[in-house]
């Protein structure tokens, strides 16, 4: 047994886990941080709302005063419409020349138009309507006498309208329309001035809205940002220290299993010795020791007497017994180490062995080998004859079987052993019951010769299939147990 195997079996804790392994702390997004996330989008959503509703605002104001400024317009429109007709009327009534008539008839159709159009666009303000009206009738007043100073002058020339252009009561009717008129402009030009400084006042809202926002929204971006860099820190050292404890853990599973795999191939090899040890004992010292009595007995046998036949046929019985414990010493030999694999091969060992399992459960065997196989390695062969022992002992105490077929061939990469039975199969979850040693057993000698074992359904989904397969390039892990089991035989 070697220093470290000894060491492994003497120490218990060799195969205890770890006392303390570094694990990660588990990193979460702070609260904190969670919390400066929801108040930045927060900030963004009260921005962009303050953002629209003076942007909202602004419109408003700036549609009212488009409309102001149009109004203004407009009535500075009517007013020169106005003014145009009252010089028309008194360049005629002066001059008596008719071409004062064409602006004044073209201002007696216009003026009409432009009230209309202050309606509409003062149709939203009671008071301004209220005004409207007044200018209206006022108007109304005001060219019904022009018209009329028109109509009654007696001739045209300065001669004859004289007093008619002097007294004319449509001067004072025109004088209030152009008051009202003046007042109404004074007014839009004091709303286009409010007007004109509300805008100013919402922009200039709009605009410390936004750059206060921005600013707050800014300045807790940049904090978020510190705070996400530290996040960010602390999930690389968690990771750094989960990466450390992988690799500490795989570390300590590589070690446990090379030297549970040490452990196992020892254990194996220290078996495999002890019975061969005890074959050979029983072979050498039990086996001359029943020799010696049978042949005692028989000599014993030629020297009783003839008429002593109770005492002949005991001596019968008792040889009898022996003929079977020889037999069976025969039987615990070759199972503890089979002779005939030492010194026929495995193919002969094994359709030896499926010999004696057909004889001894009436079960058909049929062997299918290719070669006698006499240059394998020792440690192959000991491992394929024991996967075959301990596939039929399965097959006796569970299978139900009536036929097994065993094959052995070489193949261009390796050497592949089948066992298959016409049973009922394997039961789900067999393989993976921890009270499965021989399977266990039998997987745990391919592993070491670097092979592969599998179990699994037979053709058809019927029976089970037992199947080792040994790599040509495997020879090299075998060999510490070869030079073992050749020393042993």
């Amino acid at each position: 047994m070697s220093e470290r195997s000894e060491a492994l079996l003497l120490n218990d804790d060799a195969f205890a886990p770890p006392t303390t392994i570094p694990v990660a702390a588990d990193v979460r997004v702070p609260l904190h941080v969670v919390a400066v996330i929801f108040v930045s989008i927060a900030l963004l959503v009260v921005n962009a709302s303050l953002l629209i509703i003076n942007t909202g605002q602004a419109m408003d104001s700036n549609a009212h005063y488009a409309r102001s400024y149009e109004i203004k317009r407009a009535l500075s429109t009517f007013q020169s419409v106005i003014t145009t007709a009252e010089s028309g009327q008194r360049g005629y009534l002066l001059t008596g020349d008719t071409e004062y008539l064409t602006p004044y008839y073209r201002a007696m159709r216009g003026w009409r138009v432009e009230l209309d159009r202050l309606a509409n666009l003062t149709a939203d303000n009671p008071e301004r309507q209220k005004d409207i009206a007044e200018l209206e009738r006022f108007t109304a007043a005001a060219i019904g006498r022009l018209e009329q100073t028109i109509e009654r002058s007696p001739r045209p020339g300065p001669s004859g309208n004289a007093d008619l252009v002097g007294t004319d009561r449509a001067t004072q009717t025109m004088d209030r329309v152009r008051s009202i008129v003046d007042r109404l402009i004074v007014e839009e030009n004091a709303r286009i001035d409010a007007l004109g400084k509300a805008v100013l006042r919402d922009v200039w809202i709009t605009l410390g809205v936004a750059l206060l926002t921005t600013v707050v929204t800014v300045a807790v971006l940049i904090g978020l940002h510190k705070l996400l860099q530290r996040y960010v820190a602390a999930r690389a050292r968690a990771e750094g220290a989960l990466l450390e404890a992988n690799q500490h853990l795989n570390h300590l599973v590589e070690q446990r299993t090379a030297e549970l795999t040490e452990l196992s191939q020892h254990l194996i090899r220290v078996s495999e010795e002890e019975k061969a040890k005890i074959a050979r004992e029983l072979h050498d010292t039990f086996g001359s020791n029943l020799t010696a009595i049978n042949m005692d007995l028989n000599w014993i046998q030629r020297r009783i007497p003839e008429d002593a036949r109770e005492v002949r046929e005991r001596l019968q019985r008792v040889l009898q017994m022996l003929a079977e414990t020889v037999e069976l010493k025969h039987e615990v030999i070759e199972g503890l180490r089979p002779s005939q694999l030492d010194n026929l091969g495995l193919s002969f060992a094994i359709k030896s062995h499926c010999r004696e399992f057909s004889r001894r459960t009436g079960l058909s065997c049929d062997v299918e080998v290719d070669e006698d196989f006499d240059d394998m390695d020792p440690a192959w062969s000991i491992a394929l004859y024991r996967i075959v022992q301990e596939a039929l002992t399965n097959i006796t105490k569970h299978a139900h079987a009536s036929r097994v077929h065993i094959a052995l061939r070489r193949e261009p990469s390796g050497i592949r052993l089948r066992v298959v039975d016409d049973g009922v199969g394997l039961a789900e979850g067999a393989t993976a019951k921890p009270k499965s040693h021989g399977i266990v057993g039998m997987r745990e000698r391919m592993r070491q010769l670097g092979g592969k074992f599998t179990i699994a359904p037979g053709p058809g989904n019927k029976g089970t299939l037992v199947e080792a397969f040994i790599p040509s390039d495997s020879e090299n892990a075998s060999q510490d147990v070869g030079n073992i089991l050749r020393t042993v035989s």
